[in-house]
């Protein structure tokens, strides 16, 4: 029953923390408010009344009833003069779409009255062109003329909003050709100002990739002049792409006839990296290879380019072998360079994922002086890691002699820190044992280091049990003693008791709960700290009988103060002695 009692305390705690900390963030917001300094929370209720006025006023009692299940076995018949309601509501424009699809003729017919001379209203509408959607699916000819007579005066305003451009790309799915050539004569006539909308790029891709060959080519002739100026729209550039993919090989040829004095330029710009992409995917070979002429002259301007880096690694990836030979070529004197370099380096993982193995073996030789200082590098060691993953065990022998050699200062290295890791996890046994080995002398000094903590906790997680059992024998005396406050730390500790084995986890229970020599386990002193609490937790779920009783004993005898201002950090002592009855201490 205490130890139920211990839980709550601890994890009421932590949860006073928070309240602390919340309640001082609310006063310092609101003080900010009364000076004025948050005008726009002031102006609240004045947004509000603004959004509200777009609102119905007030929602039908049928729908009120709905939405709280208080209709059983609701019909489209029954909505009567509440369908435009329901049509705007999030549930009941589900609930409409649902009905519609095992609609009979006289229920659509019922709807189709109700709509009438309000589709162009409700296909603006967050939630009722849903509807409209619906019910150009559903309901007969005539209706979807219906429908389409009432949107047709507005095809384009339309086709460049957010919803109405949904709504005309399902009258493009569904309608006749005969019922829906009237809208797509605007849409082709008005092609530019559409493909560079952020919506009505949408509109033309559909038609693009489902329309009839003939609007296609329309589309095509309109797009022809301007297609430099698109590739860098940035919605242009998704109806070019759109074309590379699903149109013609003469639509792709005169594609790549207007953009072929600027691949380069291109190639280092956000919107056109993604085109020249798209005709190296799908353009033929005779297609292609004048670009990617120009983009193998200027390898080493385009691999150091956020953009231009992209355009290589596809070419990496999807290309010819003699390309990609022809990049490792041009690559090879700057690779230290590159690999250091934020878009470079990513070029460099390509190569060494995607190339020959004697491309890798080019590349790990041009590394081979610099693995240390590689490793400790944001990029470089990105790079380190890729060729643990996938060169050979001949190749990486060398770099793994320099890692090994150099295991303390990687180990407290932010970077090079994830390189010692991916070796315990990922390495030889042999390579680990020899980690473990020179890690093990200098356990109490890593476990308190931010780095070298996650480091400790690998090989918990990941090593052997004699690894683990090395690391908890380690853990003894003033390191317990010193550190319960420390975040590093008590996730090791965390970390032992999770996959230790029980000898262990009462191993280190009873150093938890010995007297450090000054009356006081270690243990009360980690009660206070947020990290430390919840190790004790941990400590209580794992600890079999005999050391839950020797925690619950260890927190009953600990002397209590008696305070004017006691800090939060008490609180836990405070409720133990509580429980007990007791009185506190003066």
């Amino acid at each position: 029953m205490l130890d139920r009692f211990i839980r709550n305390f601890l994890n009421g705690q932590q949860i006073i923390h928070k309240i602390r900390h919340v309640q001082t963030v609310r006063l310092t917001f609101l003080h900010k408010c009364i000076k004025n300094e948050c005008p726009a929370v002031l102006s609240w209720d004045t947004r509000m009344a603004s959004t509200s006025s777009s609102r119905p006023s007030q929602s039908s009692k049928l729908l009120n009833d709905y939405r709280n299940n208080r209709i059983a076995n609701l019909q489209l018949a029954d909505l009567g003069n509440d369908v435009l309601e329901f049509a705007r509501d999030p549930l009941g424009s589900r609930f409409i779409q649902q009905k519609l699809e095992g609609a009979n003729p006289t229920e659509t017919a019922h709807l189709m009255d109700a709509l009438r001379g309000h589709v162009l209203t409700l296909a603006l509408h967050i939630n009722g062109c849903h509807v409209i959607r619906k019910a150009l699916e559903s309901v007969d000819r005539m209706s979807q003329i219906e429908i389409g007579n009432e949107l047709s005066a507005q095809v384009l305003s339309l086709s460049r909003h957010k919803f109405g451009s949904l709504v005309i790309r399902c009258v493009l799915d569904h309608c006749t050709e005969h019922q829906k050539r009237p809208m797509l004569e605007q849409l082709l006539g008005n092609v530019l100002t559409l493909v560079m909308d952020q919506y009505g790029n949408f509109v033309i891709q559909h038609v693009i990739e489902h329309g009839l060959p003939e609007d296609r080519e329309r589309i095509v002739r309109s797009l022809h002049e301007n297609v430099l100026t698109l590739v860098m729209d940035q919605y242009g550039n998704f109806v070019i792409q759109h074309l590379i993919v699903h149109g013609l090989h003469e639509d792709r040829e005169s594609i790549v006839r207007s953009l072929h004095e600027n691949i380069t330029s291109l190639s280092l710009h956000e919107c056109g990296c993604r085109v020249i992409e798209r005709l190296l995917e799908h353009c033929t070979e005779h297609q292609k290879r004048p670009m990617l002429e120009q983009l193998l002259g200027n390898v080493l301007t385009l691999v150091t380019d956020k953009y231009g880096s992209l355009v290589i690694r596809h070419v990496i990836e999807h290309g010819l072998p003699e390309d990609r030979e022809r990049i490792v070529r041009s690559l090879h004197e700057n690779v230290l360079t590159l690999v250091m370099d934020q878009y470079g380096c990513y070029v460099i993982e390509h190569l060494i994922v995607h190339g020959l193995p004697e491309d890798r073996e080019r590349i790990v030789r041009s590394l081979h002086e610099n693995i240390t200082s590689m490793s400790v590098h944001k990029y470089g060691s990105l790079v380190i890691r890729c060729v643990l993953d996938n060169c050979t065990e001949h190749q990486k022998r060398p770099v793994l002699e320099q890692l090994l050699g150099n295991v303390l200062s990687l180990a407290t290295d932010t970077y090079g820190s994830h390189v010692i890791r991916h070796v315990i996890e990922h390495g030889l046994p042999e390579d680990r044992e020899s980690i473990v080995r020179s890690l093990h002398a200098n356990v109490s000094t890593l476990v308190t280091d931010k780095f070298g903590s996650y480091v400790i906790e690998h090989v918990i997680v990941h090593g052997l049990p004699e690894d683990r059992e090395r690391i908890v024998r380690s853990l003894q005396g003033n390191i317990i003693m010193n550190n319960g406050h420390l975040n590093s730390f008590c996730n090791v500790i965390h970390k032992c008791f999770i996959f230790g084995t029980m000898e262990q986890r009462n191993a280190l229970i009873d150093e938890f709960c010995a007297d450090n020599g000054s009356g006081s386990p270690p243990l009360l002193e980690m009660m206070k700290h947020p990290f430390g609490n919840k190790v004790v937790q941990k400590m209580m779920d794992v600890a079999d009988s005999a050391r839950r009783q020797k925690i619950l004993l260890a927190i009953k005898t600990a002397p209590l103060k008696n305070t004017a201002k006691r800090s939060s950090e008490s609180l836990t002592t405070v409720k133990v002695q509580q429980q007990r009855g007791g009185t506190e201490i003066g």
